[in-house]
């Protein structure tokens, strides 16, 4: 140890005793020092520090004892949570019998005990029988039906042959078609059809069946104009198929007269 300039030549100093907080404090810095990456122990405000011993001669740096580190608290796992509930299907009930009843025949009265007088029928009048409530209602004399028309005759179906590409109808067929139209506007229920043919070659099979569609158009045309609607007339554009007839024709036929 050091000595101070003021004590005195020939005379040794004695060992300075430390305070016992000072003491603590220095034995924990040692521990830190001896042990390096371990934390130190936290000292909590509440619990009071472990006294500390002093030696005989007082406790200096030399004879300073590291105090003993605590052990480090149990950590109890934290309970299982419970188990869920186990279902249980519900008892099914099963319907009571349906009783049995038996049926029989009709028990007899019951005899007469002997000596009993006998029952004296009832003097009451036979109720009369209910009345008929029935109505009958008269019903209207019957209508005359009105005369029906006279049937008309059948009308044949209706050919017209048409020249190379034209698709103007010829005169005589225009009467026609008037007559046919005069049959139509007396009967709405009688429809027609008309199928229309054009002859060509497999390559102009298309503008065959074009200048089929064009001359039906314009029998319709000519029908409407007598006030037909176009809902009743019927085309069929065959186009090529002559079907054993003329190429270049219209066939025009009544599809229920």
């Amino acid at each position: 140890m050091s000595r101070s300039p003021n004590a005195p030549a020939g005379r040794s100093l004695p060992p300075r005793v430390l305070p016992a907080a000072v003491a603590v404090a220095l034995s924990l810095a040692v521990t830190a020092c001896s042990s390096p990456g371990t934390a130190p122990p936290q000292t909590s405000a509440s619990a009071p520090a472990p006294p500390a011993t002093v030696a005989t001669g007082g406790l200096t740096l030399e004879n300073a004892q590291p105090l003993p580190i605590p052990p480090r608290p149990d950590l109890f796992p934290p309970p299982a949570p419970p188990a869920p509930p186990v279902f249980k299907a519900p008892t099914l009930m099963t319907a009571p019998d349906l009783p049995q009843i038996a049926i029989g025949p009709t028990p007899p009265p019951p005899a007469m005990p002997e000596g009993a007088p006998p029952v004296p029928a009832s003097n009451r009048p036979a109720a009369p029988p209910p009345p008929d409530r029935t109505q009958t209602a008269a019903l209207p004399p019957p209508t005359p039906k009105a005369p029906s028309a006279p049937a008309l005759p059948r009308m044949e179906p209706l050919t017209v042959l048409f020249d190379g590409t034209a698709t103007a109808l010829p005169e005589p067929a225009r009467t026609r078609l008037d007559a046919i139209a005069e049959r139509l506007n007396a009967n709405p229920q009688l429809r027609l059809q008309i199928r229309s043919y054009a002859s060509g070659t497999p390559e102009t099979a298309r503008e065959a069946r074009q200048l089929s569609l064009a001359r039906a158009l314009a029998v319709r045309e000519r029908l409407g104009t007598a006030g037909i609607a176009s809902t009743r007339v019927d085309i069929r554009a065959m186009g090529m198929e002559a079907a054993g007839g003329a190429p270049d024709r219209l066939d025009v036929e009544f599809l229920n007269q």
